[in-house]
């Protein structure tokens, strides 16, 4: 546990330090949020290779194994979109109205799908996911892996809501919170199913972040108030729920 608790304490100080200072100088620089959400993956690549090529190799292996199977692509790229779209039918159904996204939508995606992933995702899941995942399940199984994993991944999520013109502001921080460990069984279940390729779970966050920059589902970016967003999250714990038991079966 001593190496993931150090990349844990890596992380927190290089990702804090770069939002403290945007906070503390009320800058919204776009550098020093990029540079923060980089912590994970810095962290890990200053650890892995502090301890010799062999752990280098390991670490970044995870870039070589993109053969998984076509259900574990699927659900990559298409889980989030599918129930970020039903969490707006049921709004619909109760009464909302929601600002369904249209045909520029589309057309966006893959620019919106390419930038979140250069310059968020891939500064986070060789941490997550290629470092600190693996750790945790010499320790204990996939479900509590999961959840240690989805703790530490919101609380270093925090400084985000006193960043300035950050969307997570417009969040509640429990909703986030119980978003973020739904979703990580999820990333576990990805990252187990495809032989722990750090491709599938990178295309994962990126669609995932894509379906939240796209459809109205947070208010400030589309949705008239919160509840697309709590049925959104409700749905992920169902999901999460039910790929927790499978994994535990097999655990």
């Amino acid at each position: 546990m001593r190496q993931a608790a150090a990349f844990v304490l890596l992380t927190f100080a290089l990702s804090w330090g770069a939002w403290g200072l945007a906070i503390l100088t009320g800058s919204d620089a776009a550098v020093l949020r990029i540079a923060g959400s980089f912590g994970p993956t810095l962290a890990a690549l200053i650890l892995a290779g502090a301890a010799g090529c062999t752990a280098l190799r390991q670490l970044l292996g995870g870039f070589t194994r993109w053969q998984a199977p076509a259900r574990v692509w699927a659900f990559a790229l298409g889980a989030t979109a599918a129930v970020g779209l039903l969490a707006l039918w049921i709004d619909a159904g109760l009464g909302g109205t929601p600002d369904w996204p249209g045909g520029r939508a589309l057309l966006i995606a893959p620019v919106v799908f390419l930038w979140v992933l250069l310059f968020s995702v891939a500064g986070e899941e060789t941490g997550w996911r290629g470092y600190l995942l693996p750790r945790l399940l010499e320790r204990t199984g996939p479900v509590r892996a999961s959840l240690a994993l989805g703790l530490v991944w919101a609380l270093w999520h925090l400084p985000l809501w006193a960043m300035p013109g950050d969307f997570h502001a417009e969040i509640p921080m429990p909703l986030f919170a119980t978003q973020i460990l739904a979703v990580s069984i999820l990333y576990t279940w990805l990252w187990l199913e495809s032989g722990g390729s750090l491709i599938v779970v990178h295309v994962f966050h990126a669609a995932s972040n894509t379906t939240l920059g796209l459809l109205p589902l947070i208010p400030g970016e589309g949705a008239a108030g919160l509840r697309p967003l709590w049925i959104a999250v409700a749905l992920l714990v169902v999901l999460a729920a039910g790929t927790a038991r499978v994994m535990a079966r097999r655990a």
